[in-house]
C-alpha cells in the first residue's frame, strides 16, 4: 500500500513537471513528447492483451488507423470539436474490438496472430478503396483545433496527450491490480483452473481484446491532433511491429514497460535512418529476437532487482505481520497411584 501511494505521488509530481515543460521546451520537443505520450497509450492497450492475457497480435496498426481515421472524418466532414473525437474513436475502436475479440475464444496463439495480421494488411487497401470517406490514396488533411488563450498549437496537443496518457496510465495500473486485471492473468497462466475458480474465461478474453483495441484507436486519434494528416500509407505492417517491438523491448505484463517501449520508438528511428533508412525495421527486428531469447522480461526486468535491492521490504513494516505464538505448554500425564 506504501509503494502504491507513493508511486502515485511520484507520478503526480512528474505530471506537474512535464505541465511545466510546456512553456520551457521549443515546439519540435514538444511534438516528440507528445509522440511519446501517445505511443505509450498504444502499447499499454498492446500490453494488456499479449502481456496480461497471454494473446498474440501482429494487426494492432489496425486499430491504430480505425481510431486516427474516425477522428479525421469527424472533424473534417461532421465539423466536431477535436477533443470530442477522442471517446468516440475510443469506443468505435472498442466495438470492433469486441467483434474481433469473439473470435479470439477460439482461436489461439498463432492462428490469432495470422488474423490479426491479416487485419494489418487488409486495412490500408480497403481505406484506399472508399476514397469518397477516406481521401483514398490522399488522404485527409485535418485542420489543427482552435487554441484557447495563447497557447500554441504543439503546446495544445502535448498538454492534452500528457494528461490523457497520465490518466490512462493509472487505469491501467489500476485495472491490472483490479479483479478484471487478476482475472485475465489467471486466463493466462491456465484456463482450466481460471474457469473452475469461476472465471468467465470467454467473456474475459473478448473484454481483453475490446479494451486493448479501444485504448490503441485512443492512441491513433491523438495522433492526429499532433500531425494533422491521416493516409492509409501510414498504418501499414510496420506499424503494428514497432508496436510489438516496443512492448518486447519494455517488458510484458508490465504497465512502465509501455513508457519505455514508447521512448524507444519515438526516439530510435531519428537516430537509426541517420545510418539508413531501412535501419529501423532492422533495429526492431533485432530487438524482438535478442529480447524474446534473452530477456523476455525486458528492460523492467532488468531494472527490477535494483528496485528492490533500493527499497528491501521487511517483515515488520507490513500490516499482516504478526508476533510467533508461543507454543502452548504440554500436560504431563501423571501416573496413578495405588492406595
Amino acid at each position: 500500500m506504501r509503494r502504491s501511494g507513493l508511486a502515485t505521488a511520484l507520478g503526480a509530481v512528474a505530471l506537474v513537471v512535464l505541465v511545466l515543460l510546456t512553456f520551457n521546451v521549443e515546439d519540435y520537443g514538444l511534438s516528440q513528447l507528445s509522440q511519446v505520450a501517445l505511443t505509450m497509450v498504444a502499447l499499454l492497450g498492446l500490453n494488456l492483451l499479449v502481456g496480461y492475457g497471454g494473446q498474440t497480435s501482429l494487426g494492432h496498426g489496425a486499430f491504430y488507423a480505425i481510431g486516427a481515421y474516425t477522428t479525421a472524418i469527424l472533424v473534417t466532414r461532421v465539423d466536431m470539436p477535436h477533443l470530442w473525437t477522442l471517446p468516440v474513436a475510443a469506443v468505435l475502436t472498442f466495438a470492433v474490438g469486441v467483434v474481433f475479440g469473439i473470435p479470439s475464444v477460439r482461436l489461439r496463439g498463432f492462428s490469432l496472430a495470422l488474423v490479426t495480421l491479416a487485419l494489418a494488411i487488409a486495412l490500408p487497401q480497403l481505406l484506399k478503396h472508399f476514397d469518397g470517406l477516406t481521401g483514398g490514396q490522399l488522404g485527409i488533411t485535418v485542420a489543427r483545433p482552435d487554441l484557447p488563450g495563447s497557447l500554441t498549437a504543439d503546446q495544445f496537443v502535448y498538454l492534452v496527450t500528457i494528461v490523457v496518457g497520465f490518466l490512462v496510465l493509472l487505469g491501467v495500473r489500476n485495472l491490472a491490480a483490479s479483479r478484471t486485471g487478476l482475472a485475465m492473468v489467471a486466463t493466462r497462466d491456465n484456463e482450466a483452473a481460471a474457469g473452475a475458480m469461476g472465471v468467465s474465461v470467454a467473456s474475459t478474453r473478448v473484454v481483453m481484446f475490446a479494451l486493448s483495441a479501444g485504448l490503441t484507436g485512443l492512441a491513433g486519434a491523438l495522433s492526429v491532433l499532433l500531425t494533422g494528416y491521416v493516409s492509409p500509407d501510414n498504418f501499414g505492417l510496420q506499424l503494428s511491429i514497432n508496436l510489438v517491438a516496443g512492448i518486447v523491448l519494455g517488458g510484458l505484463g508490465t504497465v512502465w514497460g509501455a513508457l519505455i517501449g514508447a521512448v524507444y520508438i519515438t526516439y530510435m528511428p531519428v537516430y537509426a535512418t541517420d545510418i539508413s533508412q531501412s535501419a529501423p525495421g532492422i533495429v526492431n527486428g533485432l530487438i524482438i529476437i535478442v529480447f524474446m531469447l534473452f530477456l523476455p522480461n525486458g528492460v523492467v526486468g532488468l531494472l527490477r532487482p535494483v528496485v528492490r535491492r533500493l527499497h528491501p521490504s521487511t517483515p515488520s513494516s507490513t500490516p499482516t505481520s504478526r508476533p510467533p505464538r508461543a507454543a502452548a505448554p504440554r500436560s504431563v500425564p501423571q501416573k496413578e497411584t495405588t492406595p
